[in-house]
């Protein structure tokens, strides 16, 4: 099996899930010279079904030899993705990887705060969670060109934008409201990503599929939008909460 040689890599994707096989798409396109490390076998045929036998290792990298063979203090890396499924490999990876580089951005793969906690002492520079992802996605699908750029910057925390979970309570401005009806968010430019519904099954509902959804109270949206767009709005709900409470 054919790797790319090292002095060349500049992007390691640690693990191949989901995000990672549309990461490595991404990475494909725009021509970087990148190298998958996914050790788990029955994962790395799924990155060998995608065509990329010719930059894919099976390495654990666990041994600090062995992951500097595959290029993690090159000079010419720009990022590191840590995007196992396995949370644990994630964690160890992104630890190993900022003893070995103290200046290489660490992108890794969070699913909840604790996880995010742990990985950023570990030292990763950014973690994403699955709602970044799925804003992403959208996009992704809206304008190729423009998404592709918001995926680099927003993913290495040097864009203005930002993507936000808001949780809905029973005095909020827009329970009771349906999707298409939140008409506070063009006030500060934000767009609806989707929302999770807390009684289908915690199921998240994208904008993009065109469902004229009714938020309830301890249903989740999901908003990208410029963060001191975000702070105003959130400001301006917590003013109509407090306001609707002294009325009672």
């Amino acid at each position: 099996m054919h790797t790319p040689q090292i002095e060349t890599i500049e992007v390691i994707v640690y693990g191949y899930s989901k995000l990672a096989s549309e990461i490595s798409l991404a990475l494909h396109n725009e021509f970087y010279n990148f190298i998958i490390i996914e050790p788990d076998p029955r994962i790395h045929k799924f990155a060998i079904r995608d065509k990329y036998t010719e930059n894919i290792s099976t390495k654990e990298c666990y041994d600090d030899d062995e992951f500097i063979s595959h290029g993690i203090c090159n000079p010419n890396l720009k990022a590191l993705y840590c995007l196992h499924n396995d949370f644990n490999r994630n964690l160890f990876i992104t630890l190993s990887a900022r003893n070995l580089n103290q200046d290489i951005p660490i992108i890794a793969l969070s699913s909840n705060d604790n996880e995010t906690k742990k990985l950023k002492l570990a030292g990763a520079s950014r973690t994403i969670n699955p709602y970044e992802i799925a804003g992403l996605k959208i996009f992704r699908q809206i304008d190729k060109p423009l998404s592709m750029k918001l995926l680099e910057e927003i993913l290495h925390n040097n864009s203005r934008f930002t993507i936000k979970e808001i949780s809905v309570s029973n005095n909020c401005l827009f329970n009771g409201l349906y999707s298409k009806n939140i008409e506070i968010l063009e006030k500060y430019n934000l767009v609806l990503l989707g929302i999770q519904d807390k009684e289908i099954s915690r199921e998240f509902i994208f904008s993009s599929r065109g469902i004229n959804h009714k938020i309830d109270d301890g249903d989740t949206i999901v908003v990208l939008g410029e963060s001191a767009n975000i702070d105003k709005f959130q400001e301006e709900l917590i003013h109509n909460k407090q306001g609707m409470n002294n009325e009672k």
